[in-house]
């Protein structure tokens, strides 16, 4: 049931003098493209669309998401789709590569500049100091004007200090994307341990290169679905963080638009409503996974393993075991396994499933 509750959301703050302000509730777009729900452009535009219209004026997408015409959609749907501001990122590492993806979003989104270009999935400085030619790139395009700001998304407080050593060497970045909630899931981290130590150390980073003039809008404030049940507690808990100016948040239907913008407005969540964002999902795996490993390699949670015993080659249709093991560069005997997800690990980002041949790997 379509709630309607006519919230308009009114809480907006100035992520980078660069950008128009936006609103504290992003849309993280990941979830209604291939990786995830598989939704229909048509059907996420209207999602997208009805969002935007209740005034979300921000949204995260990538490269990797594959879901540029749904978030098109969505725009062209939208009563004032040029107002919204777009995030965008790849993982690139050149010139070339990078000058491509943020041409791609251009044009893909029927946009003259992408308002936020980011480097994925960074991990330190040394990560970044291997990019260095990508994040030139996007400096002197944002000079140009194709781009507004320039930023970094990470999983990883490493990540973080590395973007203050920047700062330090005259090379600030305009906004960062860090994964950041109250329990500490998924935040990647040498020093501190896993949980509220995590925590604790990614709040610490963010706060000083917030205080640097650097933006922050976070994402897995419900840790990947883990804190689904205590909603209101774990966005309270990263909305109150001064150095935490807005959220991505995925949603994939109406009534989890109107949830999260009772959520973000203070206000109670109706019933109906309530139910849309208290379904739990995982990640599933089906039973034609041919164990070839290329999830666990994509994997930034460290969640999936291979485990002995389920694939059979010569009755898997599906099976093309010695070609993966070949071009993947693991032996055949790892091949000849299965991948099993520790949920506890999990932050549902989904992408593992881009990288699956088979397409065995599925949140829902």
């Amino acid at each position: 049931m379509q709630l309607c509750l006519r919230i308009m959301f009114t809480q907006y703050r100035t992520l980078s003098p660069h950008l128009k302000k936006v609103s504290r509730l992003a849309i993280g777009s990941l979830t209604v493209g291939p990786l995830q729900a598989d939704l229909c452009p048509e059907r996420a535009g209207e999602i997208l669309a009805y969002a935007f219209d209740r005034g979300v004026n921000f949204l995260d997408t990538a490269q990797y998401y594959r879901n540029y015409p749904h978030i098109r959609a969505g725009l062209q749907k939208a009563k004032h789709g040029d107002d919204v501001v777009i995030s965008s990122k790849a993982y690139v590492w050149d010139r070339p590569g990078t000058l491509a993806a943020v041409d791609e979003a251009r044009r893909a989104l029927d946009r003259d500049y992408i308002d936020i270009f980011m480097l994925h999935e960074q991990e330190s400085i040394h990560t970044l100091r291997g990019h260095r030619e990508a994040l030139d790139t996007l400096f002197d395009l944002r000079e140009r004007g194709v781009i507004r700001a320039v930023g970094i998304s990470t999983h990883h407080v490493a990540a973080v200090e590395g973007a203050l050593t920047l700062a330090d060497e005259g090379t600030p970045l305009d906004v960062i994307h860090p994964l950041y909630n109250m329990a500490g899931i998924g935040i990647d981290t040498l020093v501190f341990q896993q949980g509220i130590d995590a925590r604790n150390g990614m709040a610490d980073a963010l706060a000083r290169l917030h205080d640097r003039g650097c933006g922050v809008f976070g994402m897995k404030s419900l840790g990947g679905g883990h804190l689904f049940r205590q909603a209101k507690e774990a966005f309270r808990f990263v909305l109150e963080k001064p150095f935490v100016d807005a959220v991505a948040v995925g949603m994939q239907s109406e009534a989890e638009v109107d949830a999260n913008l009772a959520l973000f407005s203070g206000l109670d969540v109706p019933e109906s409503a309530a139910a849309a964002i208290g379904r739990e999902k995982r990640l599933h795996i089906e039973e034609y996974c041919e164990g070839c490993g290329a999830c666990v390699r994509r994997c930034p949670a460290g969640a999936l393993t291979l485990a002995d015993g389920r694939a059979e080659s010569d009755d898997n249709p599906y099976d093309h075991t010695e070609a993966f093991a070949a071009a993947s560069g693991i032996t055949e005997q790892a091949a000849q396994k299965h991948a099993v997800c520790d949920p506890e690990k999990c932050v549902l980002c989904g992408y593992c499933t881009g990288v699956c041949p088979v397409f065995a790997l599925k949140v829902y």
